[in-house]
């Protein structure tokens, strides 16, 4: 019955009715009721879809930069984090929570969450900033680090990019100047022990990291329960090609299921190191 009325609301939110007095959702979110208000993104359609420039998905909600330089949110808008404030942005970020987001007169603004002050970013001009979990990390116009709540160290150098995991206790990455990638906080998993190298970005999960090098190639450290830090290589695409002509690109494919696994340990001499979906 449950599934039901939920259905039924959400059914009357796209078709753009007005739900009745008293309405609420019951789910599986991070609270236990949610009421519809904290909802974005379930208005009836406008006639022209909006453009973005960029776009950054959080842990419940997702936050795009729109060609006008405003910001539009949807998804989970619990704390406000889905409701950006008005300006003009130039890059925007959606962590755990919060969201912060650069302007275009270089000062950062957060909304959502701010038990721990993650959302209360420092005075200063920035070029990128990056939302976690519990913690704020941007990059200054002079290259340097900082971080908010001030008990977060970040990793000492001058920066072109960082990029917060969002699993307490967090991590830290960014790739300098030099092109090298500087890491800091938790590393159970060697998740904040780079190799070596030149990077033009990275990006932080929860509990491993991975870095686009200056040859285009992907590297990735930290925890591989998954295989999420195991990505494709050209041997693996190959093999794929070869034993199963007439199936998609594995480029274009997801984790292999443990049917597709199967066939190719049995079928191909090959060391099949993709992820299996469970």
């Amino acid at each position: 019955m449950k599934r039901l009325v939920i259905a039924a609301i959400l059914l009357a939110a796209l078709a753009g009715a007005v739900l009745p007095a008293g309405a609420a959702c019951d789910g599986e979110g991070p609270d236990a009721d949610v009421a519809p208000t904290k909802l974005i993104g379930a208005a009836s359609p406008s006639p022209t879809a909006p453009t973005f420039t960029q776009v950054s998905a959080g842990s419940f909600h997702t936050c795009g930069v729109k060609t006008d330089g405003t910001v539009a949110c949807w998804g989970w808008n619990d704390d406000g984090r889905a409701t950006p404030p008005a300006g003009s942005f130039t890059q925007v970020s959606a962590g755990f929570l919060h969201t912060c987001g650069v302007k275009t007169d270089g000062t950062v603004a957060c909304w959502g969450d701010n038990k721990y002050e993650q959302a209360t970013p420092p005075a200063g001009s920035f070029t990128q900033v990056s939302a976690g979990g519990l913690h704020t990390c941007g990059v200054k116009t002079d290259g340097s680090l900082a971080c908010w709540p001030w008990q977060v160290t970040p990793p000492a150098g001058s920066f072109t990019q960082v990029s917060l995991g969002r699993r307490a206790p967090e991590h830290t990455c960014g790739v300098k100047t030099d092109g090298t990638v500087a890491c800091s906080g938790d590393n159970e998993y060697g998740q904040a022990t780079p190799p070596a190298g030149s990077f033009t970005q990275v990006s932080a999960g929860d509990f491993h990291t991975c870095g686009v090098k200056t040859d285009g190639t992907v590297v990735c450290w930290g925890d591989n329960e998954d295989g999420q830090a195991t990505p494709p290589t050209a041997s693996q695409t190959a093999a794929w090609e070869r034993y199963f002509p007439d199936r998609p690109d594995i480029s274009n494919m997801g984790p292999l299921n443990k049917y597709d696994a199967f066939l190719i340990l049995v079928t191909a001499p090959v060391s099949c190191t993709m992820p299996i979906a469970q």
